[in-house]
């Protein structure tokens, strides 16, 4: 099985990748990665500086998981069964394996890469559903692109609305202080830039 295959795009911002998606994700920026894209869970590893982006599990009695119930896998059991191999690549795009005890499960994060699968793949810090909805919120945390990131990846909507500089602003904030609970109304934007915005 490969992995799917998230219509959206990579975007950098202030030294971050930013994953955008959604109708109005083309107005956030100029993609460094065109969509659809491939987003990838990332383990570090404790004896090198690198992250491993897993695509197929082997338990310890020789069960086979592919990508994406790889990532289910690892997240859910991958403590339990320390001695299991995990195949995938690094960053670069090499491919590696590693048992599970090599990888620091705690630290989980976000690559994304080309829809043809091959890397280098980039490190995402932020997902940005770029969408209109019938409500008084400008920036209001949402589920993320893939419900198996979601640990890694904090994920908002970001009303067209605010786009342009107030936009940029806000991803700032979102990127620095890294909250997963950040909303934002219009009002509260407006009273924010005051009378002459």
């Amino acid at each position: 099985m490969s992995i799917p295959l998230v219509e959206g795009s990579v975007i950098a911002h202030g030294g971050h990748f930013v994953f955008v998606y959604g109708p109005e994700a083309q107005a956030l920026g100029v993609p460094v990665i065109e969509g659809p894209v491939v987003l990838r869970p990332a383990y570090r590893l404790w004896e090198m500086p690198a992250y491993f982006l897993p695509e197929t599990v082997i338990d310890d009695i020789g069960q086979e998981f592919d990508a994406p119930e790889a990532f289910a896998w690892i997240e859910e059991r991958g403590d339990l069964f320390p001695r299991s191999e995990a195949y995938g690549v690094l960053a670069d795009g090499s491919e590696k394996g590693f048992v599970i005890k090599a990888l620091d499960l705690t630290e989980l994060r976000v690559f994304a890469g080309p829809g043809g699968g091959g890397g280098p793949f980039l490190p995402i810090t932020l997902a940005i559903e770029a969408a209109s909805v019938a409500d008084d919120l400008a920036v209001v945390p949402v589920p993320g692109p893939t419900p198996v990131l979601a640990r890694a990846l904090p994920a908002y909507r970001l009303s067209p609305g605010v786009f342009g500089a107030v936009a940029a602003a806000i991803l700032n904030q979102l990127l620095r202080h890294k909250r997963r609970d950040f909303r934002l109304t219009f009002d509260e934007l407006d009273d924010m830039l005051g009378p002459d915005a």
